[in-house]
């Protein structure tokens, strides 16, 4: 049986698809970031220092929990004014 809270917001599929395909999104723009900044494709260069690694992990891991956070927050607040 579906409780009144079931039906109140999106489908939790509909919220992961949403939050997933924010932090592809966002995963590819900080790499695109990343190229452009450094010249470098982040993957690429195995001879990288440790400290531009956890910069780079660091920056990549923000962006991507901002963006998916936000976006989960969005779709919510969407089919609840829908």
């Amino acid at each position: 049986m579906s409780t009144s809270e079931d039906s109140a917001g999106p489908p939790q599929v509909v919220i992961t698809l949403v939050a997933l395909g924010a932090g592809l999104v966002a995963q590819k723009a900080v790499s695109a970031g990343w190229r452009f900044i450094r010249g470098t494709d982040p993957s690429a260069d195995d001879d990288s220092p440790l400290p531009e690694i956890l910069v780079f992990a660091a920056v990549s891991a923000a962006t991507v929990a901002v963006a998916k956070n936000w976006a989960t927050h969005r779709a919510k607040q969407m089919s609840s004014s829908a």
